[in-house]
């Protein structure tokens, strides 16, 4: 069987403790970890068998896959007439369809405003561009206007 490693926020959350305790029993090697670099320094890498074993988790895992199995059991369960209740008619479809295609339209119609829009600001620094070329250097220098 492959190791599944957990951070340290996974292993706190699976296991009911906090973050801290998690690092103390790291710190104690109550629980196998391994240090994963990154650009900020090191991550903890918890074994979830360790943890398992070190907190006694696997009446909490037997629950949850009780729990999984009688949920799995009500969906099969479940009578065609239910089913088709919990998924959309051609009336809804029509709705939806309707609703994406006047979103579409509005995004054109968005889409040509902000193009509008970017094609008058070009122009306008064009203007501007043109405006502080013809104000740039003087045709004299400042010692010739005594001659």
């Amino acid at each position: 069987m492959a190791q599944t490693f957990l951070t340290i926020q996974e292993s706190a959350k699976l296991s009911g403790k906090s973050i801290q305790t998690i690092r103390r029993a790291i710190k104690s090697k109550k629980v196998k970890s391994r240090k994963r670099k990154t650009p900020q320094g090191y991550n903890y890498m918890i074994d979830k068998d360790s943890l398992v074993s070190t907190y006694d988790l696997k009446k909490i895992f037997d629950e949850q896959a009780a729990e999984n199995k009688s949920v799995q059991k009500e969906k099969l369960s479940k009578t065609p007439r239910n089913l088709a209740t919990q998924y959309l008619s051609k009336e809804d479809l029509g709705i939806f369809k309707e609703t994406v295609q006047t979103l579409i339209d509005q995004h054109e119609k968005d889409k040509e405003n902000f193009f509008r829009l970017v094609k008058s600001f070009q122009d306008r620094v064009v203007v501007l561009e043109n405006q502080v070329k013809l104000l740039g250097t003087p045709s004299k220098k400042w010692y010739q206007i005594w001659k």
